[in-house]
């Protein structure tokens, strides 16, 4: 009798056994809701990030079938998040994002050499032109065009000659177009995000209304 006490199972748990069960419990849960949350955000950010491409994306093929003199600030202002016609990231969620253009790598001279050019009206990178072409578009020197070999702020360097030196009346393109940056900027889960993409808007020689 003795022994068949001692050796009869339990049939409970403890209330310290109990607690610890709860606890191990209540820290698994919390774990795996905390990964799914940040599996959930990531993802979030991601699909955001496409969005934003897809907008940037649309305004370039926008761009790229308007009239060339079109592409520029006056017809493709900054749009706000707050504006009548927002751009929608996610309508369902009511997130829009705010779109800001520059455009760049085209203007008038102030003057150079034939081995550069120069426009105060800039505020170039050191050597972001660096490789590219520059085109005289308009004005003296009109069909020149030489490889750059390095830029200041306002002066290209070129690795050609030109046959004239530009003066105030020339126009230039650099690749023979408009550089065009499209910034979107949205803001989720109390951070704001930013995603600059940058393309070029050819100026064909074919267009009858070419213009700056």
């Amino acid at each position: 009798m003795y022994f068949s006490r001692l050796l009869k199972p339990r049939c409970g748990f403890s209330l310290l056994e109990v607690i610890i069960s709860m606890t191990l419990l209540v820290l698994i849960s919390v774990s795996i809701i905390t990964s799914l949350m940040f599996s959930y955000r990531i993802t979030r950010v991601n699909t955001n990030a496409i969005a934003a491409k897809n907008i940037a994306q649309g305004f370039f093929e926008k761009m790229a079938i308007d009239t060339f003199p079109n592409v520029g600030p006056q017809h493709y202002p900054n749009i706000a998040y707050d504006n009548e016609t927002p751009v929608w990231l996610d309508e369902a969620m009511n997130m829009s994002c705010r779109v800001e253009f520059a455009f760049k790598g085209f203007g008038t001279t102030e003057g150079g050499s034939l081995c550069s050019l120069i426009d105060n009206d800039t505020n170039w990178e050191t050597n972001e032109w660096a490789g590219d072409t520059v085109y005289l578009v308009e004005g003296k020197g009109i069909g020149n065009f030489a490889p750059i070999i390095s830029n200041s702020v306002n002066t290209l360097h070129l690795g050609d000659t030109l046959a004239v030196s530009p003066d105030t009346t020339t126009k230039y393109m650099i690749n023979n177009g408009k550089t065009v940056e499209i910034t979107t900027t949205w803001e989720y889960c109390g951070k704001t995000y930013a995603q600059t993409i940058e393309s070029l808007i050819v100026n064909y020689r074919g267009d009858s209304n070419l213009g700056l």
